[in-house]
């Protein structure tokens, strides 16, 4: 029998510590990263360094590179890990994910806006007007998909993210 094809992915604002928690469960389930982050950056110093076009295009750059390699992870039917929220665009990356036979795994990071903002303080990221929106539109995501959530991060559990997320991943697995 096939190994099942495994995707963890994540719900949740700006700056609530998907990446390390990413990168945590990469380094213990051997899985590799696929970073939204790093294909915005990757297109913003690419027209940066080459001068041409502006934020449309820009924004039309990354989208079409983060879809493309993104179809190309769930073609090669490659085990990953998701980091991005999925708040968004979880019926898109649901459908995917099911046209090309993956279980998947959701980590919700619900933590409050009082909470981000200290993070916010301890990593030193700029406050913006994206925090206000990325929070309602995990509300949002919270209410219409909270049944398909694996594990919910909160305030009161955050210290403990690492060996919950961990933890739950291993019994996800093992039920698999």
């Amino acid at each position: 029998m096939d190994e099942p094809k495994l995707c963890i992915l994540f719900s949740g604002a700006i700056g609530s510590s998907k990446t390390p928690i990413a990168t945590f469960l990469s380094e213990e389930r051997g899985l590799p990263v696929f970073n939204n982050d790093v294909i915005r950056t990757e297109v913003s110093e690419d027209f940066r360094n080459s001068g041409e076009a502006g934020e449309v295009e820009r924004g039309a750059a990354y989208l079409f590179r983060r879809d493309e390699r993104l179809y190309n992870i769930l073609k090669k039917g490659e085990s990953f890990i998701l980091d991005a929220s999925i708040d968004r665009r979880w019926e898109f990356i649901k459908l995917a994910l099911e046209t090309h036979r993956y279980n998947w795994f959701i980590i919700s990071l619900d933590l409050s806006k009082k909470f981000l903002l200290k993070l916010y303080e301890a990593k030193g990221y700029e406050i913006s007007d994206a925090l206000d929106r990325t929070l309602k539109e995990h509300n949002f995501f919270l209410k219409r998909h909270a049944k398909e959530i694996g594990l919910h991060i909160s305030d009161k559990n955050f210290r403990n993210r690492m060996k919950l997320s961990i933890e739950a991943v291993k019994k996800w697995e093992s039920s698999l």
